[in-house]
Formats: C-alpha cells, sequence, structure tokens
C-alpha cells in the first residue's frame, strides 16, 4: 500500500492543487466561504452539476471552465494510474502463480535464451512431451512464451537467484543457447554449483570456448556451426545416410526414433548377454550401442555377447511401441 503511494505520489499532489487552487479561486473571485467554495470546486471537478450557491460573474464562470478542463484532466491521469495497477497486479499474480508452479516441479528441464536456436530447442521439448522450463531476460520474449503454455522465468540467467527460480536444484537437465560464450560459461558454472548430479548441455559459438564450457562443468558442449557443416557435408556426400538421419530430427511422417534407455536394478536384462536377452524378438528395438556404467564413450554396434549390466544406457532405435517395451523390460 505504501508503495503504490510513493509511486503515484505526483498523482496525489496533483489532485491536492487543484482542490486547493479551486477552492482558493472561488474564494476569491466570487468571495465565498472555505466551505462553500470547497463545495462548487468538488461539484466542478466531479461535473455532477448540482446548483451554483452564487450567480457568477465574468471572472467566475472563466474561473468555471479553466477548472473543469484541470478536473477532467486530473481524472483522466488517474484513472489511467488505477488501470495500470490493476494491470500490473494480474501481471505480478501470474507471475507469482507460475514461480509456485514452477517451485513444484521435478526432473525437469531448463532452457536458457529463447533465440532462434532455443525456440528450435523448445519446439523439439514440446514435441516430445517433455517438462521444461524457459529462461530469458526480455519481458517481450516471455510473455510469448506464455501465450504458448509454457513455464517461464524471467531474469538473467547467469544469476543464482534466477536458476533458484527455474528451480535447478531439482531439475534434471539444463541447456544454455545464449549468444555469448561468457554469459554460457557463467550459467554453466552456477548451474553445477547448484546442483551438482545435473546433465548440462551447453552451446559453444567458438572452439576456443569448448574446453573453458567443459572446465566450467558442462556435461556436454555443442558447436552448431560445426555440427550444421558436418550435416550438409554428410548429406551432399552420401544422400541416403542423411535422409537416414532425418529420421531422427524430424517427426513428420515417421513412426521410428532413437532413445536412450537406463537398466534398473532388478530388470529383466540384468546379467544377460543381448542374445539371451534377445531384445529383437519381444521389442523390436535394435540396440545400436551401450554406454557401460561409469564409462566416458559408447560401445557402438554392440556384439550379441555383449552382457548388460545395472546401470548401462542401451542407445535403440524401434518405434513407440517398441522403445516403451524395451523401457519396460529395464525396469522390470
Amino acid at each position: 500500500m505504501l508503495s503504490a503511494i510513493r509511486r503515484n505520489s505526483h498523482l496525489i499532489v496533483l489532485t491536492l492543487l487543484v482542490l486547493l487552487g479551486g477552492t482558493a479561486g472561488y474564494m476569491l473571485i466570487e468571495g465565498m466561504s472555505l466551505l462553500d467554495a470547497f463545495y462548487m470546486t468538488c461539484t466542478t471537478i466531479t461535473t455532477v452539476g448540482y446548483r451554483e450557491i452564487v450567480d457568477p460573474s465574468s471572472a467566475g464562470k472563466i474561473f468555471t471552465i479553466v477548472l473543469i478542463f484541470l478536473g477532467l484532466g486530473t481524472i483522466f491521469l488517474v484513472l489511467i494510474d488505477i488501470g495500470q495497477e490493476f494491470i500490473t497486479a494480474l501481471a505480478m499474480r501470474r507471475v507469482r502463480m507460475m514461480e509456485h508452479h514452477v517451485a513444484a516441479l521435478k526432473d525437469h528441464y531448463i532452457l536458457c535464451g529463447h533465440g532462434r536456436m532455443g525456440r528450435v530447442v523448445a519446439d523439439h521439448l514440446r514435441q516430445a512431451g517433455a517438462v521444461f522450463v524457459v529462461v530469458d531476460n526480455s519481458e517481450d520474449m516471455v510473455g510469448q512464451i506464455k501465450e504458448s503454455g509454457c513455464h517461464t522465468v524471467l531474469g538473467d540467467a547467469t544469476m543464482d537467484e534466477t536458476l533458484e527460480r527455474a528451480g535447478v536444484r531439482n531439475a534434471r537437465g539444463l541447456v544454455s543457447v545464449l549468444s555469448k560464450d561468457a554469459d554460457n560459461v557463467f550459467v554453466t558454472l552456477t548451474a553445477r554449483e547448484l546442483n551438482p548430479a545435473i546433465f548440462i548441455l551447453t552451446r559453444a559459438n567458438n572452439d576456443d570456448a569448448i574446453s573453458k564450457l567443459y572446465r566450467a562443468g558442462a556435461s556436454k558442449v555443442l558447436n552448431p556451426y560445426e555440427s550444421a557443416g558436418a550435416r550438409i557435408a554428410q548429406t551432399l556426400l552420401r544422400p541416403v545416410v542423411g535422409d537416414f538421419m532425418e529420421l531422427f530430427s524430424t517427426e513428420e511422417g515417421v513412426s521410428i526414433s532413437m532413445e536412450e534407455v537406463h537398466v534398473m536394478a532388478g530388470s529383466r536384462l540384468a546379467g544377460k548377454s543381448l542374445r539371451e536377452s534377445d531384445i529383437r524378438a519381444h521389442t523390436s528395438a535394435v540396440i545400436v550401442a551401450i554406454k557401460k556404467s561409469g564409462a566416458a564413450k559408447l560401445k557402438i554396434n554392440p556384439t550379441a555377447d555383449e552382457v548388460v549390466e545395472v546401470d548401462d544406457m542401451l542407445v535403440a532405435i524401434a518405434d513407440t511401441e517398441g522403445l516403451n517395451a524395451l523401457a519396460d523390460l529395464a525396469r522390470e
């Protein structure tokens, strides 16, 4: 309440000046008493139009005309300010509700930056049904994102407080696609400090920044220009392979995708070789790679004698039904 009064002190002063000026004017010009002059000022400003206490002189009529315009202008400004206060209060209520929803999220993803690349990332996350929060420092951008129903946080992603509001401590992963490498380094440092277990994927615009981002705590660093260039060259030299890879970057017209599956304790797959588990027969999924627990690199095209162990990550290709069946096997 006090903050609202301080913000609108200029309007309060203006209203008091109009009331005092009108009262003093009627007292001087028409010789009215203090009460009558104040009464005339109030009825004139509010355009209520009760009868006049005295027959006005020419000077009194001119003064009344001026007072009417001053009063209407003041009322107009007050109404505009009230409207702005209402809109601001409504917006703040929505922000608090959004922050309340974000605070309740767990195992979600955080997307820092919603520029051209960020929009593409957000579209793919949305298509995959992932729960994610977009962090951006542009009010206009955040407003547009809210209209699509996404969780948002307005603020500087390099600041601890902003990532805290995005629920970084409970998040599964974070991707930083800010336009400046220095900002991505700060985001990575902050996120890693607040959540040592989080998976951090970040963008590097220059090769020189890659090592810095890894030292800052990034789990994976991608140079979009290098990745796009390699993809273009591959499609040019091996168009059929390019068409095959395109299946996993778009979801239009195809029903297969590539997914990673975590082998849990108690799974029927644990302790068995790929031949013994016969995954293809039970799920239609094809295992194209395995990342052993604690290993830094993937085993590409594993042999049928490769033994699956608890906490291994299986990289598989299948349709949605096959991938769901494989996920069930990895859990049970």
